[in-house]
């Protein structure tokens, strides 16, 4: 009896230490510190008492840190013991499996979902996108999309523009002596950068040193992102609260920073900032008077919502959501007002790809179009957003985590309106003698042979032969430097440059003059 109850004081001790671990992991869990509760739950996973209810916690501890892959395989194991997915957990696991790009069983998993919510119009929306997801992909040539040469295994996200170069903030890793340590993601805080960029188009821009941006900016925690305005000598910065509230978590909180005689420094603060809800993500126009941001405050539709301020006799007025037309009960993010006409953001609420999707809507007089999903390839099925793009409408950059997922956001840079190849061009060809007079009529060149070539790799991709009238179609197959051979029965060969422009214009039709004795080629 003694050695059978010493047995059964040691299961117990056993089971109480599996117990402790769950619970504090469970704590750690309610506390956002999912990396911690992630380490419990899966050290209690050794243990012969580990229930398949922990495969649901490590399934939410792996969504909560967007490591959907990871999510799916501990949701797929907890459903292969018969169990059922409560309706949030359902919900979670549809949009893991969309991030992932497994849209069938997407669909299926939003269609359970919406047996217990019927009337969920985000979910009902997501499934017919998800069904008609070709649509996201037609304009797919006119982008083109790379990573910069500044990115690391850990995030680099929201850049925005700034005296020749970028702004943008990074929790990347540093030398020094003491490195304070995010718990929600066991990874630095973040913090503002800035790196210059070299002079030149946007297909061949280089990158200098990452360097800090200011160390007025430098927080305990959190820090950016950031929006300049009035001419880049003033800015609008997130940063982390001092005090957190009493639930013990720090907000997030918006500061407004100047620039005298070459350095910044903090000026005022956001009048609504809050220790009970978090303000982040600013877009301020360049004259400072209109502000929009994403917020979790009371009273709004679900989430993160998108809200407006404006600046009226010395005062931000109290802010405005933009309405059920913007705002879902997911989350809307990162929004950025661009030549105050065309309002970007991102949302996981508006059917998309997947994951965050950034979308489109442009202002009228009272308030926003229905939001446009800007499309593959600026959206991926992982999270994209914080976009920014020039005034021309030609370049920019945005936020993404497709290459590894979780937290791990690069920087890409976008360019913009493309031309579209192939590219069919028409027109008429002429020639005139070099002798002739400026007002001497050209004269047409009928039945000539037409060679379209490419001069770098000195090949022929295209051939075409004129009319009558001399009307010619030729087609360029893609972007290069080109030019055209033209071939006359029984006389010389003569050669043009063509140029065809990188963006989209309206191309008229063409008129190519050969001027004799000039552009021969013997």
């Amino acid at each position: 009896m003694s050695c059978l109850s010493t047995h059964v004081q040691a299961q117990q001790t056993v089971f109480q230490l599996f117990r402790d671990g769950v619970d504090l992991g469970d704590q750690y869990f309610e506390q956002k510190n999912y990396p911690d509760a992630l380490k419990l739950y899966i050290n209690a996973s050794r243990k012969k008492s580990f229930s398949s209810e922990n495969h649901l916690k490590m399934a939410r501890c792996y969504y909560s840190l967007k490591q959907y892959k990871q999510s799916i395989n501990y949701y797929s194991h907890y459903l292969s013991g018969k169990h059922t997915l409560p309706p949030a957990d359902l919900y979670n696991f549809a949009e893991a499996l969309a991030v992932t790009a497994n849209y069938g069983k997407a669909i299926e998993s939003y269609r359970e979902y919406l047996v217990t919510n019927p009337k969920d119009e985000v979910v009902i929306k997501k499934i017919w996108r998800l069904n008609n997801i070709q649509y996201l992909y037609e304009d797919s040539a006119q982008f083109s999309v790379k990573p910069i040469s500044f990115n690391t295994n850990l995030g680099e996200l929201c850049p925005t523009y700034f005296n020749h170069g970028i702004v943008f903030i990074s929790n990347r890793k540093e030398t020094q002596v003491v490195e304070k340590v995010n718990a929600s993601l066991d990874a630095p805080f973040y913090k503002i950068y800035y790196c210059s960029a070299s002079e030149g188009s946007a297909e061949d821009i280089s990158y200098n040193k990452v360097l800090a941006f200011d160390k007025a900016f430098m927080s305990h925690y959190n820090a950016g992102p950031v929006g300049f305005y009035d001419n880049d000598n003033k800015m609008v910065f997130v940063t982390t609260s001092v005090d957190p509230g009493a639930n013990g978590v720090r907000t997030l909180q918006l500061f407004f920073g100047e620039l005298n005689n070459g350095k910044w420094t903090i000026t005022k603060s956001f009048p609504y900032n809050s220790l009970i809800y978090s303000i982040s993500d600013p877009s301020i126009s360049n004259d400072g008077t209109t502000l929009y941001f994403s917020s979790d405050m009371p009273g709004g539709f679900g989430g993160r919502d998108l809200y407006k301020s404006v600046f009226i006799d010395g005062r931000w007025s109290k802010p405005v959501n933009l309405g059920e037309g913007i705002n879902t009960a997911q989350d809307e993010v990162f929004p950025y007002l661009h030549l105050n006409n065309m309002l970007y953001f991102s949302s996981n609420g508006h059917p998309g790809l997947g994951g965050l999707d950034i979308f489109k809507a442009r202002a009228n007089r009272s308030n926003f179009e229905e939001p446009q999903n800007a499309g593959y390839p600026i959206n991926s099925s992982y999270d994209d957003f914080g976009i920014v793009i020039d005034s021309m409408g030609e370049h920019g950059y945005f936020s993404s985590n497709r290459k590894r997922g979780g937290y791990d956001d690069d920087i890409y840079e976008l360019e913009m309106d493309l031309q579209q190849f192939p590219l069919e061009i028409s027109g008429v060809i002429k020639y005139k003698e070099s002798d002739w007079d400026d007002s001497k009529e050209l004269q047409i060149m009928r039945n000539v042979k037409i060679s379209v070539i490419d001069q770098d790799r000195n090949e022929v991709v295209h051939e075409s032969v004129s009319d009558e009238d001399g009307n010619f179609n030729i087609v360029i197959p893609y972007f290069s430097k080109f030019v055209i051979r033209v071939i006359q029965p029984g006389e010389d060969n003569h050669v043009v440059a063509l140029e065809i422009p990188k963006r989209r214009k309206e191309l008229s039709a063409y008129e190519i003059v050969i001027v004799k004795d000039i552009f021969k080629k013997e």
